[in-house]
């Protein structure tokens, strides 16, 4: 999930998509009590950049139920990253998605400089593009030397169904070694509007990698919006989508509750590094 602000403290970054309103950890909280979820993965939104002041301020009251995803520069410097770890954080996310045209370097380089600066920490790189991007950088990811994580199933249309060049795609790098975030299925059923439509993609995903399959609720659920750098004040509003409803999706797609309790606690926990309760 994302937090944002307060806009007071931590501002919006100049360089975004969107205009938002906030979304502070205590909302998100609530929303997990009522669903039952204990431990949260904050992921930094690419409308704060590369400042996660907000991130690490609601990290340190999760305290050990928190982890975290940052955005730096691809030439951070060693301390800023130990200092990031020492807050929770365990990866870093390329974003190749969300603002078109903000990342002027070839994907496949960046994806690589990213690789080498979360290698010394034993972190993971997550990564967001599209479609396009993805299958093109298919082995490059197959040869990078840390673990990656697909974000939202690599965002397939639903509409064109499990051959699709994408998933085909993602369900090869899974087998081979990637993470896949399941996260964002409002997103790859936009097309369609049923969020049922996303269960084959979930269920091919955890036959493929059933130990490297992780949810995500993606709360606040941003709008969808042209990805072009924001010219004006229009604020897009949050969805916030009913978590039981994306839950009752993945209970669907996953019914064995030891794949279930798999993608939900056991795979996160090794992946994000949360200590055994």
């Amino acid at each position: 999930m994302h937090v944002f602000g307060p806009f007071s403290r931590f501002p919006l970054a100049a360089e975004r998509a969107y205009n938002v309103n906030e979304a502070p950890l205590a909302a998100h909280e609530r929303m997990k009590a009522r669903v039952g979820l204990e431990r949260t993965v904050l992921v930094q939104p690419s409308g704060h950049g590369t400042d996660n002041r907000a991130m690490l301020e609601a990290l340190a009251a999760l305290g050990k139920r928190g982890r975290g995803v940052a955005v730096v520069a691809h030439d951070a410097p060693l301390h800023e990253l130990e200092a990031l770890h020492a807050a929770g954080v365990r990866a870093v996310r390329l974003n190749l998605y969300t603002l078109v045209g903000r990342y002027k370097e070839d994907p496949q380089a960046l994806l690589d400089a990213y690789a080498r600066l979360v290698a010394a920490l034993g972190w993971h790189l997550q990564l967001f593009c599209s479609p396009a991007t993805l299958v093109s950088l298919e082995a490059a990811i197959a040869r990078t030397a840390v673990p990656v994580v697909i974000d939202h199933m690599g965002y397939p249309d639903a509409a064109l169904g499990l051959g699709q060049p994408v998933f085909q795609a993602v369900l090869r790098l899974a087998a081979s070694g990637a993470w896949v975030k399941v996260a964002g299925a409002d997103r790859v059923t936009q097309n369609s509007g049923r969020l049922r439509d996303a269960v084959p993609f979930i269920r091919a995903l955890v036959e493929a990698a059933p130990s490297r399959i992780v949810w995500g609720s993606d709360w606040p659920n941003i709008g969808f919006h042209p990805r072009k750098q924001v010219r004006d004040a229009h604020v897009l509003a949050h969805r916030e989508l009913d978590a039981g409803e994306l839950l009752d999706v993945l209970i669907e797609a996953v019914p064995d509750p030891v794949l279930l309790k798999d993608v939900l606690a056991d795979n996160p926990a090794r992946l994000y590094g949360f200590e055994a309760p």
